[in-house]
């Protein structure tokens, strides 16, 4: 695109927009938990206009058009965020990184917005100050939007946010399109000690293919996140239509098409489902918050809530699914003993009442199979709020 002297007007920047993003296929960035890509790719795959291009470390790359930033941000269950690429180059010196940036159409991301916020993160390469980074790529910016008639600050928490990223000197710049992590849905203000994330959740029930059993159950569960995200799941209830989005902020950003989008997915929402869903703890403020986040995501109806320990806890009728955020040291403070004495305490009551049934719990301890004598039969490592974990899957045996 042609670098332009005159001043922006509205009038000049909607034409800009019209020719060079509206009509434009564009190249995409959705970041998940490392662990939980192929978990990512496949709901990518299932939205219309997506083209996968290459799974990275924590994350999917994918090109469409430039609606798919509302789509992503609407459906994906297990991105915590979607990114936009507006720049990739080699820069090996501060100067290379300035002129390079400089020929950016910035205008078509800021548009008359008098702020803007960067993310920098550099490894392996010859520039790797990122506060110099950050401040070179903004002075590209800053004089190309005056030259325009526009002035922008550089101020922490604003609306529109770029990422740069530098990676054995090739340089990627991108804008956020998602704003707030994806795992905020909106509905799980009130969370218990220690609490999972959305995205973990769904990652983890995906994995666990939750849709092939009658019956899921927490024993542990904490704000409820587990079975929340589950019910979710199976009444189709989209994750992203009660929070508001970075992309709101960007000049081409078209209301009466998000509403347009946004109504037409809500409206898809079903009424009833078939499956059962209980939720238990020993802690009653625990549960006070499941109840209150399942009110506030309207399937207080379909969720059986009660205070039980897990140790005397007895199931319903059919087997089904058993899925849960167990303790582990880091997360409550609990000594290694005494997690080791729960865990072996656990697995004879799980033989003994739960035969048959499949579990899928998230766990610290790398010995827990053998602890507790539940056989794991697939085993995924991930990072939960920095913490190394394990998702451990089997089938619960007979006692005998």
């Amino acid at each position: 695109m042609d670098n332009y002297s005159q001043l922006l007007t509205p009038r000049g920047l909607e034409r800009r927009l019209k020719r060079y993003l509206l009509k434009s296929r564009h190249q995409f960035a959705a970041t998940t938990t490392p662990g939980f890509e192929y978990q990512l790719q496949s709901e990518l795959s299932e939205l219309e206009g997506v083209e996968i291009k290459d799974l990275i470390s924590g994350g999917v790359e994918f090109c469409g058009p430039l609606d798919l930033i509302y789509s992503t941000n609407l459906h994906l269950r297990t991105a915590n965020r979607v990114l936009m690429r507006i720049g990739s180059f080699t820069a090996c010196s501060y100067p290379e990184l300035y002129n390079k940036c400089r020929r950016i159409d910035w205008e078509l991301y800021c548009g008359f917005s008098d702020s803007v916020s960067f993310s920098v993160s550099s490894r392996n390469s010859r520039l790797h100050h990122t506060d110099n980074i950050g401040k070179t790529v903004f002075d590209a910016l800053s004089e190309h939007m005056k030259k325009l008639g526009v002035h922008v600050n550089n101020v922490p928490d604003a609306g529109i946010v770029f990422h740069v990223r530098i990676f054995q000197d090739e340089c990627t710049i991108s804008i956020d399109s998602s704003g707030d992590l994806l795992y905020k849905r909106g509905y799980r203000l009130k969370t218990a000690f220690a609490p999972l994330r959305e995205t973990i959740a769904a990652s983890v029930l995906m994995i666990a293919e939750w849709s092939r059993y009658p019956v899921i159950m927490d024993p542990m569960c904490g704000s409820g996140v587990f079975i929340l995200e589950a019910v979710s799941m199976a009444l189709h209830k989209t994750p992203g239509a009660n929070r508001s989005f970075a992309f709101m902020n960007w000049p081409v950003f078209n209301s009466q098409k998000w509403e347009k989008i946004r109504s037409k997915t809500t409206g898809e929402e079903l009424e009833g489902t078939e499956k059962r869903f209980f939720a238990s703890d020993i802690d009653e403020k625990a549960l006070a918050s499941t109840r209150e986040n399942a009110g506030r995501l309207g399937v207080a109806d379909f969720v059986k809530i009660s205070k039980q320990d897990c140790l005397t806890l007895e199931p319903v009728d059919s087997p089904g699914l058993l899925i849960s955020n167990l303790p582990y040291g880091k997360r409550v403070g609990a000594s290694e003993s005494g997690l080791h004495e729960f865990f072996a305490k656990l697995g004879r009551h799980l033989c003994t009442q739960f035969s048959g049934w499949d579990f899928a719990f998230i766990v610290e301890e790398p010995a827990f199979a053998e602890i507790s004598g539940l056989r794991v039969s697939k085993e995924i490592r991930f990072k939960n709020g920095g913490i190394a974990v394990r998702l451990v899957m089997g089938r619960i045996p007979d006692a005998r």
